[in-house]
């Protein structure tokens, strides 16, 4: 179902929710959180609406898709048309889109005010380009997580890095939980270490932020000497390669493209291991997991990815 308003505000949208759970004797009971998704675009709308109903069949929600208008169009005359979405095709969601025009785009925070589920989290997230400054967007102080995704940037790590400068304890990055199965198999690797590594390389694609994030967070919780090098072939990551003192080596890696990746050790065989590249929809699933903040995250992007960035840099 597709209901559609035209100049209307967000009383209005809200009545008419009442109207439509009332008909069809639904409740917003079951729904555990708010998600606010801002796009820059009409064009963006359905794509954000995908990404939401996948992340919302494990976490039931009330999705609310806002068209940010740019800021030629905040000194028109106010006006807000909205849709609102329900039905076996938004899964265990209802989704509202609102394309605010005018200065109705002045006061964002005021105009979905209405529209958040009592007593619930508030989640906002920028499937595309993030705010200079989340935490101070009007829809990122209403959010106790501001998920942003650098990778779909045209500047990924530089996206990333200039974040890292403007963390607020509930801010994260897609790119983040994009190399979680990397990380969870790295530890295991690590595990069977028989001394520690003297040093680590992460080969990657020079502007994607994964290879910087993986040789950040191994400098933080291993506490050797981590980089980064290109790999021209590479979309993300495509190997990480550990060096010990007694000449062992040690690497997982993955080609470009492939969803298996390889752990070889110095005198064993080869083992392959399934590492598939994460969908935007399981990443966001993962954010929505934990609403506290990401404490390791924290640390890894504000003590350490600067000075791996910075190492790359001065390679080349």
């Amino acid at each position: 179902m597709i209901i559609t308003l035209k100049d209307t505000s967000a009383l209005d949208i809200a009545s008419q929710l009442l109207q439509i759970r009332q008909e069809q004797g639904a409740s917003a009971l079951g729904r555990v959180l708010t998600l606010i998704v801002v796009v820059d675009d009409l064009i963006d709308v359905d794509h954000a609406i995908e990404i939401s109903q996948a992340a919302s069949h494990e976490h039931p929600c009330r999705v609310i898709v806002v068209v940010e208008p740019v800021q030629a169009e905040r000194s028109s005359s106010p006006r807000v048309n909205a849709q609102i979405r329900m039905g076996k095709d938004e899964g265990p969601s209802e989704v509202i889109v609102l394309e605010p025009r005018g200065d109705a785009g002045q006061d964002l925070d005021t105009l979905v005010m209405p529209l958040l589920l009592a007593d619930t989290p508030v989640v906002t997230f920028w499937p595309s380009i993030p705010p200079e400054n989340p935490a101070e967007h009007p829809l990122g102080r209403l959010a106790v997580r501001r998920i942003s995704d650098s990778r779909e940037t045209d500047t990924p790590i530089d996206t990333l890095l200039r974040l890292s400068e403007v963390y607020t304890p509930g801010d994260t990055d897609l790119a983040w939980s994009g190399v979680t199965l990397w990380r969870a198999l790295i530890a295991t690797m690590v595990e069977g270490f028989k001394s520690v590594p003297t040093a680590v390389t992460v080969r990657g694609h020079h502007t994607h932020p994964s290879s910087y994030l993986v040789a950040a967070w191994l400098a933080d919780v291993m506490g050797i000497p981590s980089r980064v090098d290109t790999d021209p072939t590479a979309q993300t990551i495509t190997g990480v390669h550990f060096t010990f003192d007694d000449a062992e080596e040690a690497s997982l890696t993955r080609p470009a493209g492939s969803s298996v990746a390889h752990v070889k050790r110095s005198g064993l065989d080869p083992v392959a291991v399934n590492l598939p590249r994460r969908s935007i929809q399981d990443c966001v699933m993962e954010e929505l997991r934990r609403l506290d903040p990401d404490l390791m995250y924290q640390h890894v992007i504000g003590n350490f990815l600067h000075d791996v960035h910075r190492e790359c840099k001065g390679q080349s």
